[in-house]
């Protein structure tokens, strides 16, 4: 009798003590972690407008958040710097590298002589349109070849992960272009590299981007725009060009995400661990999104009175064919600063012969 009373007094004691500690904002449970909130900035050049800037709002800034939020210990507070608000097209390397921005996507066709080894989808034209598949090959790749991660270290960044959008190159055109043989003479923009593959039939390449595509083929300063579905729609590049022409010429790995390095040591470890999941859970969004967009571009073309032209399954083959090997001058620069191209090579196009990708020309072979 004389415990239950001396307990209860004990509890009333206890009770009134735990009253007065909430009271003044304390707890009798271990004190939990602070919530810490970390400020990232990220940036791209381009507007949500474009697929890879889109896919940062909706894939990998959100998901990062999600991975977070599990344990509540960090919160990210995300500062967008798009639309050319830090960084032009083409210079979010350059702000990555520098520390003007933490983190951002980086276009590596504009960066061809800093990232060679990223080149690997440009090379290899008429071999596949199955980004998703791209993204995993190209990420396998990273991670089993130390020359693509060594290619940031002078360049003061760390990378998360491979990706891309274009999943199949097309020819977007002010006038018609019903086979090969109508590309000689024209003048068409491109991203760089990929313009190497229709300068052999005869066009001339100048070199641009989705920022002023439109821009170039409307005042008449190209005849067309090599690009893909998603951007015909994304970026309504159909109000300049009447005529799609679908060459089949495949997609590439067009994107890489990356953080500046000092940024990334900044970060916990909890974080990097989100970010990198993210990143490669963003190459396999993006890719479907094209492809999702994508096969509502010949619709749109034909709603908006254009017309769609499907290339010749031989004349594919024909063009292919005529192309230098661009793959194996890749290989001799990359394998004369010590890098193993040729392995690496082999190792993509087997990948897609092992996933029975349409492939016109086995860029691997001598």
């Amino acid at each position: 009798m004389t415990q239950t009373i001396q307990h209860g007094k004990s509890s009333r004691a206890f009770k009134g003590l735990a009253a007065t500690l909430v009271a003044a904002g304390l707890s009798l449970a271990s004190p939990a972690m602070a919530q810490e909130e970390i400020d990232v900035s990220i940036v791209s050049g381009f507007s949500p407008a474009v697929a890879a800037v889109k896919m940062l709002k909706e894939s990998f800034m959100p998901n990062v958040d999600a991975r977070l939020a599990e344990t509540g210990n960090y919160k990210i507070n995300w500062q967008e710097a798009f639309s050319g608000t830090l960084a032009k097209p083409a210079g979010e390397l350059e702000a990555i590298e520098t520390g003007l921005a933490d983190m951002g996507v980086i276009p590596t066709a504009f960066h061809a002589d800093k990232l060679p080894v990223y080149q690997i989808g440009y090379v290899t034209p008429f071999t596949t349109t199955d980004l998703v598949l791209i993204h995993e090959v190209v990420d396998g790749l990273v991670d089993k070849y130390p020359a693509f991660r060594d290619t940031w270290t002078n360049l003061n960044q760390v990378t998360l992960s491979a990706s891309g959008i274009p999943d199949n190159y097309i020819l977007c055109s002010a006038e018609p272009i019903n086979s090969l043989s109508d590309i000689d003479g024209l003048k068409v923009a491109g991203a760089g590299p990929n313009l190497r593959w229709i300068e052999p039939a005869g066009a001339t390449g100048v070199t641009g981007s989705l920022g002023n595509f439109y821009q170039l083929v409307e005042t008449g300063v190209v005849d067309a725009m090599l690009v893909w579905g998603e951007a015909v729609v994304s970026l309504k590049f159909y109000e300049v060009c009447g005529n799609y022409f679908n060459a089949n010429l495949g997609g590439v790995n067009s994107y890489v995400i990356n953080a500046n390095q000092q940024a990334w040591d900044s970060f916990p470890e909890e974080v990097q661990e989100a970010m990198i999941a993210a990143a490669k859970q963003y190459g396999v969004d993006i890719g479907n999104f094209a492809a999702e967009l994508g096969s509502q571009a010949r619709d749109t073309f034909v709603a908006n009175g254009g017309s769609v032209v499907e290339i010749d399954p031989q004349e594919r083959s024909e063009w292919a064919a005529t192309l230098p090997n661009l793959a194996q001058e890749w290989v001799a620069s990359l394998e004369a600063n010590g890098v193993p191209a040729q392995e690496i090579l082999s190792e993509y196009m087997q990948a897609m012969r092992d996933a029975n990708q349409p492939v016109a020309r086995q860029w691997d072979e001598q």
